[in-house]
């Protein structure tokens, strides 16, 4: 398994953990705006805001700063994560978007709680959409030979 590969599944997996626990609190919880008043529950969403960019960052970017551990293919396969990421971020703000317009209909208003979420999930969905990304690159290659 190539470095950039191992790293960006231990990337993902870490990644899915951390944003698998923030949904739990988030339905334990079970609404929203009694989340933000909790202080305990916000400090577990700061540091799952912080921290799935940050292993990812850790994780990914320590192989590209080792050019002897990448090569043109590896290179390739970046560049193409960056469709997944692109795809996944849309689609997310998409979900978004149509959910609370749905769901708040009447009040023709969102809770401003919802914006903090909102940039959490779009920050945690990006560095998992590209180490998805990077995941798929090399199945291809692999399965093309």
């Amino acid at each position: 398994m190539a470095p950039l590969q191992k790293r960006a599944l231990y990337s993902l997996a870490i990644g899915l953990i951390m944003a698998g626990v923030l949904a739990a609190v988030l339905v334990i919880k079970g609404d929203v705006t009694a989340f933000f008043e909790d202080e305990n529950m916000r400090y577990i969403l700061y540091a799952v805001l912080i921290g799935v960019p940050l292993v990812y960052l850790v994780l990914v970017n320590i192989t590209l700063r080792k050019p002897t551990q990448i090569d043109e293919r590896d290179k390739a396969i970046i560049e193409k994560s960056g469709k997944a990421q692109w795809v996944a971020i849309v689609l997310s703000l998409a979900v978004w978007n149509i959910a609370l317009t749905e769901v708040y209909w009447e009040q023709r208003q969102v809770p401003v709680d919802f914006l903090t979420l909102i940039f959490v999930s779009v920050l945690i969905i990006s560095p998992l959409a590209q180490s998805f990304g990077i995941l798929t690159g090399y199945w291809r290659i692999g399965k093309n030979g």
